[in-house]
């Protein structure tokens, strides 16, 4: 049995599990649909970091960078876990496979290792990565990066006072230094580059990264950096800290403009905190669900045990997609040996 570290209500938790997985999902994503999630460090959460609204809780292990860390995860480990994954997941229902976790996955030092024998595993599917940006000065950090597909790079304030409150960085690490990994990797990276910034507010009357004067500050370092994409997010899970609270759609809506306006040749993607976004995305999603379990049914009967493995999505909710395909009939239900089989109605 492993002991797995985490955080609730700011004190850490232990708990017992079985066999740890590197690997889980897919599950959906607003930037990246169906993601297959590759996990390169082993719990409790462990970061550069201690964002204020991380929906993983506080950092339990916050460190400076991968020397700080041991023992690694390991490249065998992690293509282990991939494979058996692999032997349930069928790969036309992935749309990219992600690092990330629990921690900061720049922090494993095998790290470009692990994508090139990743790669071998699942053909041309392409590849991306989360990274809070704070180990990309690092020669061998952006080395690893350069092999993939997509990075996903961390920037939520455009000065120190503010980085340090927002993101409680480990010491040592310095926006300056941010910035200039940020640079280097757009020169050095023939991939797609996005900065990613999570836009908070506080009922404890502090002012973060929702005031003009700062957004304009982050279109100017983003403008510098020159990336392909900018993400506008907001917390959508329970934040680290119970004041931090998610800006109103009309901030958002404001914030986002000002981005498309000032950097009109980048790609800007917000994701809206309105209900009618949201339906239509959570709508998107669902159906695109339905589809995905749909071929995978045309391949082999599958319980509702075997398609929350393949989907990383809760029972709950595949048993009224499979309802609904069943009343549509779309799919049939048989019951063999005591558990409930689906398959394609016209098979």
């Amino acid at each position: 049995m492993h002991k797995i570290y985490f955080s609730q209500n700011n004190k850490t938790v232990r708990c017992k599990m079985g066999e740890w997985s590197t690997v889980y999902g897919p599950v959906p994503s607003w930037r990246l649909g169906f993601s297959l999630g590759i996990d390169p460090l082993k719990p409790p959460k462990t970061c550069t970091f201690d964002c204020i609204y991380c929906q993983l809780g506080k950092t339990v292990k916050k460190v400076s960078k991968p020397e700080d860390v041991y023992p690694h995860v390991s490249t065998r480990k992690i293509l282990k876990d991939l494979e058996k994954t692999l032997k349930k997941v069928d790969l036309k229902n992935v749309d990219y496979l992600t690092f990330s976790g629990t921690g900061e996955p720049t922090l494993n030092p095998n790290l470009g290792e692990v994508v090139d024998e990743v790669k071998r595993l699942i053909n041309d599917k392409p590849i991306a990565i989360l990274t809070n940006s704070s180990l990309l000065d690092r020669e061998t950090v952006r080395r690893s990066l350069k092999k993939m597909d997509l990075v996903v790079a961390k920037l939520d304030a455009p000065n120190q006072k503010l980085f340090k409150k927002i993101n409680r960085p480990s010491n040592g690490i310095t926006l300056t230094s941010i910035i200039k990994g940020l640079k280097s990797l757009r020169k050095e990276y023939s991939g797609r580059l996005a900065i990613q910034i999570m836009f908070v507010k506080s009922t404890m009357g502090e002012k973060l990264n929702t005031e003009k004067e700062v957004v304009e500050g982050l279109t100017r370092i983003i403008e510098k950096v020159s990336p392909d994409e900018v993400y506008i997010n907001i917390p959508t899970r329970p934040p680290s800290e119970n004041h931090v609270t998610i800006p109103e759609n009309q901030e958002i809506e404001k914030i986002s403009k000002m981005f498309g306006e000032r950097l009109n040749w980048i790609k800007v993607v917000s994701r809206m905190a309105t209900s009618k976004t949201w339906k239509k995305m959570e709508k998107k999603v669902l159906e695109d669900l339905e589809k995905r379990i749909m071929e995978t049914l045309k391949r082999r009967p599958c319980n509702l045990k075997d398609l929350t493995e393949i989907f990383g999505v809760p029972e709950k909710t595949l048993s009224l997609h499979l309802n609904s395909l069943v009343e549509k009939g779309k799919i049939l239900a048989l019951k063999y040996q005591g558990l409930t089989y689906y398959k394609l109605a016209n098979l």
